[in-house]
């Protein structure tokens, strides 16, 4: 029988037609995870995984893109252990960035949760800004708004590249001076001829700070050179975040026999290797 585990999404309560807790399951071998590639890699997770991954059946693109995120890390953790070797670290306490693979635990990846009663509508008050005369109101994006976003030509420049964070910004936003009926292009003049350089200055860092909810970059890890339990290392959920080592598989292995056999074990000064999904409500800290 597959192994299985139940997860509260972080948008709970947000949704209308995407169920608060979902079961994951254990993708069996040979699975299509092995085809997951950088290029299309969200859209193969929504479109090629999720369906098998996941019990519950529903439109996945309309998952808020932290609970994407969430999805994926839980179950990278189940199908292939809390263990992921990073290529660098950096360690405050020594001033120092070590380069080389290093054994990282990614139950130390932090969640900022959203917060009890959150609605999903944002508002930047009129009041924050210089001169501009309104309130603006964002969401938090979906999945596929943020996959819009990124494709989206209209915030390319000349040689092809995307200005993403604007995208982003423009694709967050549900009204501007209670306009809620504003499609993208008028969103985007809006923003551009209407708000001084100042005035857009605030709009995308009071953005930033209010929708920063989700996985953290990265978590802890022993520095290599003074070993520190403080250094950093960076693990974004991308095509490599489903590419365990051979090493990483192992450290698996020996945490779970010691774990039935009564014993503890570390790795690299991490925590255990038990094959659990941490809740999002209290997410594990080293």
């Amino acid at each position: 029988m597959a192994i299985s585990e139940k997860i509260t999404l972080l948008g709970k309560g947000l949704y209308k037609d995407i169920p608060d807790v979902l079961t994951l399951k254990c993708i069996p071998t040979a699975s299509e995870l092995d085809y997951v590639g950088g290029e299309d890699f969200q859209a193969t997770m929504l479109d090629k995984i999720f369906p098998k991954a996941i019990e519950e059946q529903f439109d996945y693109r309309q998952l808020l893109e932290v609970d994407f995120q969430w999805i994926c890390r839980c179950l990278r953790i189940l199908n292939y252990g809390p263990y992921y070797t990073t290529n660098a670290t950096y360690c405050p306490d020594c001033d120092a960035i070590s380069h080389g693979e290093y054994t990282a635990d990614l139950r130390t990846v932090d969640v900022k949760v959203i917060p009890e009663g959150f609605v999903n509508e944002i508002r930047i008050s009129k009041d924050e800004f210089i001169d501009f005369d309104g309130d603006i109101v964002i969401k938090l994006p979906t999945i596929q708004d943020a996959m819009n976003a990124a494709k989206d030509t209209m915030f390319m420049d000349a040689n092809g590249d995307t200005n993403l964070a604007f995208a982003r910004l423009c694709y967050m936003i549900k009204s501007i001076k209670g306009n809620s009926t504003m499609a993208i292009p008028a969103i985007k003049y809006e923003i551009q001829t209407k708000l001084s350089a100042a005035d857009f200055f605030i709009l995308k860092t009071r953005a930033t700070e209010l929708s920063d909810y989700g996985l953290r970059a990265g978590g802890k890890i022993e520095c290599p050179k003074c070993h520190s339990r403080n250094a950093a290392f960076v693990a974004l959920v991308d095509d490599r975040f489903f590419r365990p080592t051979l090493g990483n598989l192992r450290a698996w292995k020996a945490n779970r026999d010691a774990e039935k056999s009564g014993e503890s074990s570390n790795t690299n000064g991490e925590g255990g290797g038990r094959n659990e999904v941490v809740s999002p409500v209290t997410p594990t800290k080293v």
